[in-house]
């Protein structure tokens, strides 16, 4: 089988939860699961009809299938077999944790291979591999996180067995559609643990998530990405290639007896809750630092000597880019914080923290400002910890906005940042 196909499908309009699918897709996800719910219903219901389960209905899906079709892509998608979303997660769970096939490591040490990979029954291989399977995704609204906690954190419990799962969350933190305002960053990031982004454009979400599945799957945890309401729906034109991961979706398929990991007893959880805590998720954060541009984030600076580091994430970056191109922002910006450094990011969790240590040696650094959107500081509270644990004669002030405005709002991101 071919390991990949390039396809060039034009100019096509789509959405942020098509980019979803089109990251997807190019990372070789093989099995879907969701519980449906405004607003990431279309996430997958457009992987129902390009796995042939629903009439392919716009241009996307038509487009998209006919170059799946003629590729070979394998696609199951489950959508009306999941009664809810711990059943959909469920089902995810048992197509991911089946790992019948390897890969060559791309981003860990042979150390760092022994620290994930070596106390499973796979920690016996001579030549270091990864062991994988199936690609898989599920997703589900804001409120299907609280409903998927159990199975989320006992996905959490059998690391690193449930890498390559993928979770997209579509959240509606001003209640447009909900009977419940949330903000799902903190559940995944404070609740489960989980490596999480939320991401600002569907212009390069697909990048984001087709890389999060290359890095996530072979550090064996597994991953989430957030939307918001807006990003959800909201249309873009693109120039679509697909760049198609075909031995990824082509792995073979089978499962090993692990007690020791499968098995979520006290006295199995206890000590590898424990590696996690003092070992993996160091480790995590540093595999972030050393791939911060791979999943789609960046540095930017403005000036030689930046006192002020502000960090824009999801729709703050999005707004934020303009700067770039304006110079009238450009000169707002100046007159405001005077030369600035940016960090520019979609990771929510865990923050890099060698990344924002190296800035602060680097420059003379006094404040750090956090622009979030939310009702949970989840950014703010992780650097604040940072600065305090550390001892960084740094302030870090919040400058969050506590909601999500709604697509009628008339709301200006850079202007927020700008009178901050």
């Amino acid at each position: 089988m071919k390991k990949e196909a390039v396809i060039d499908l034009g100019k096509t309009r789509i959405s942020g939860n098509h980019s979803i699918v089109w990251g997807g897709l190019e990372a070789g996800v093989r099995v879907t699961t969701a519980y449906p719910g405004a607003p990431i219903s279309e996430l997958q219901g457009t992987y129902e009809q390009l796995a042939g389960n629903l009439r392919r209905d716009n241009v996307f899906s038509q487009k998209v299938g006919e170059a799946l079709d003629k590729a070979g892509y394998q696609l199951t998608a489950h959508w009306g077999q999941t009664t809810n979303e711990p059943n959909a997660v469920g089902m995810a769970l048992g197509a991911t944790i089946c790992k019948g096939d390897s890969k060559e490591r791309e981003f860990l040490t042979e150390e760092e291979w022994n620290l994930v990979w070596g106390d499973t029954v796979f920690g016996k291989e001579d030549k270091k591999r990864i062991p994988v399977g199936s690609r898989v995704m599920t997703s589900f609204k804001h409120l299907g996180g609280n409903t998927a906690a159990d199975a989320l954190r006992t996905a959490m419990n059998v690391i690193p067995y449930v890498g390559g799962l993928g979770i997209a969350s579509g959240d509606d933190r001003q209640a447009t559609s909900s009977q419940t305002q949330q903000d799902n960053k903190v559940l995944f990031a404070m609740h489960y643990r989980m490596p999480v982004l939320e991401l600002h454009s569907p212009v390069v979400a697909n990048r984001t998530v087709r890389n999060c599945y290359r890095l996530f799957e072979e550090l064996g945890t597994p991953f989430g990405v957030i939307m918001n309401y807006n990003l959800a729906y909201r249309e873009v034109t693109v120039d679509l290639t697909l760049n198609l991961d075909l031995e990824a979706n082509g792995r073979q398929k089978s499962f090993k007896k692990d007690p020791q990991f499968l098995v979520t007893i006290g006295p199995h959880i206890r000590p590898r809750e424990a590696k996690w805590l003092a070992r993996l998720l160091p480790m995590i954060r540093k595999k972030i630092k050393e791939n911060y541009e791979f999943l789609g984030s960046e540095v930017v600076q403005y000036g030689s000597k930046p006192k002020t580091m502000l960090v824009v994430l999801g729709p703050f970056r999005e707004d934020f880019r303009m700067v770039g191109h304006d110079e009238a922002l450009r000169r707002r910006l100046e007159s405001k914080f005077g030369d600035v450094v940016a960090v520019a990011g979609d990771v929510v969790f865990p923050q890099p923290e060698e990344l924002y240590t190296e800035l602060v040696s680097k420059h003379p650094i006094e404040q750090i400002l956090v622009f979030e959107e939310g009702y949970t500081r989840v950014v703010y509270l992780q650097l604040l910890d940072m600065v305090n644990r550390l001892g960084l004669n740094v302030k870090v002030l919040d400058r969050t906005i506590p909601y999500e405005p709604r697509i009628y709002d008339r709301f200006s991101y850079i202007d927020h940042i700008l009178a901050a």
